[in-house]
């Protein structure tokens, strides 16, 4: 079935539409709202964006709207979003939303203030890890939790690379604050070494809607600010390894993604929905211990060192890591699975589904085959195939 889609986001921290994301990147949670609006758009969906955006009007079959707007929803599907500024959906108890699907899109730890989970059929969230921690805040009715892995653009990555990965660059993408520090000091010790090791940094204060500051310098860093994703794709596809060593609880983590996908080794603390998404030393590397600590930075060192003298096992972790991400279109076509099979329960009621298919390892539940892999209709564990 086609649906038409209303997804609403109050954030007016950040102007922004897909072009924004092509000029200068910005957060995951912006970039998953308009990819996954996108995809959903070829799909033959009719999708409505109602977000801080620049201008109304209709880019590759999306509505642009600004969120101000918006009086209410009569799509089929009805989604609410938030994840930055305020991180507030209070607004919506102000409009009448009579639609046959209400989703709240949760992006990571900070969940949106002021709304009740139990006005929403689904609460789509972006990892097990998530679900674990949502599961615990409010009274969860059974079912009502959807675990989606966020995509990445196909599109953007070249079909077959022949040019020789550069083992001596790293890269750090994001938020300063989330590891920056970590990624300098690890870059340090293999400089001692030697020289030949560079850092590319990708992000900005400006992606979480912050004034500019200036990015810490040294031998060897090389600070590239906020790029378009096409150009950053680009890049990292000749970068060696991907560092992320932080604290902060990454809900899913679309910057590690893209780096595997994109042939970068990556090399991520043992936090938050990282050691879900890596499977260490299969398609990238955990590394144990606080992100603030010299020996945490002298292990991952280390590791890069070893690593680099295996390039036949560093190809097998590489290939298995370009196969793990899946893709945007992959994502709206699991997401219009699943409002298929909403939409036929809710008029056969209790009738079984064609799609179940086994039982969940965690509780048992019965499992919904979709286009990304096993959903627990019960409890929303998420496996991408059966384990044997």
């Amino acid at each position: 079935m086609t649906y038409k889609i209303d997804i609403y986001c109050p954030d007016n921290h950040i102007m922004y539409d897909i072009h924004t994301l092509e000029k200068k990147g910005v957060g995951g949670g912006i970039t998953s709202r308009v990819r996954i609006a996108h995809a959903l758009s070829k799909e033959g969906h009719q999708v409505t964006l109602f977000v801080n955006c620049p201008e109304e009007r209709m880019i590759d079959g999306v509505s642009y709207q600004h969120y101000s707007k918006f009086k209410g929803s009569s799509a089929d599907i009805f989604i609410a979003s938030s994840s930055g500024g305020n991180v507030d959906l209070g607004e919506l108890s102000r409009y009448t939303i009579k639609v046959g699907c209400k989703i709240l899109m949760i992006h990571g730890m900070v969940t949106p203030r002021n709304v009740s989970y139990d006005n929403f059929n689904f609460l789509y969230v972006l990892s097990n890890f998530i679900r674990d921690i949502v599961a615990h805040q409010q009274v969860i009715l059974p079912g009502q939790l959807f675990v989606s892995y966020r995509g990445i653009e196909e599109g953007y990555f070249k079909k077959n690379i022949r040019k020789k990965l550069d083992l001596h660059r790293l890269v750090y993408i994001g938020h300063p604050e989330k590891g920056l520090f970590a990624a300098i000091s690890v870059l340090k010790i293999l400089r001692k070494t030697d020289q030949d090791f560079v850092l590319d940094v990708y992000g900005s204060h400006e992606m979480w809607g912050q004034p500019k500051e200036k990015i810490p310098m040294g031998p060897g860093v090389l600070n590239h600010g906020l790029v378009g994703q096409r150009r950053l794709i680009r890049e990292i596809q000749n970068i060696g390894f991907s560092i992320n060593l932080q604290a902060i609880q990454e809900g899913f983590g679309l910057a590690v993604n893209e780096s595997m996908r994109a042939g970068c080794i990556v090399l991520a603390s043992t936090v938050g929905a990282y050691p879900e998404i890596i499977q260490h030393g299969y398609n990238g590397f955990l590394i144990p211990g606080s992100h603030i600590d010299p020996e945490t930075h002298e292990c991952a060192a280390r590791l890069i060192n070893r690593l680099i003298t295996y390039p036949e096992y560093l190809k097998y972790v590489r290939r298995n890591a370009m196969n793990s991400p899946i893709s945007w279109e992959t994502v709206a076509k699991t997401w219009a699975g699943h409002w298929d099979w909403h939409f036929r329960n809710a008029i056969a009621g209790s009738s079984p589904s064609t799609e179940i298919t086994g039982e969940c390892e965690l509780c048992s539940g019965s499992l919904l085959m979709l286009a990304d892999g096993l959903h627990c209709t019960q409890c929303g564990h998420y496996q991408k195939s059966y384990r044997f």
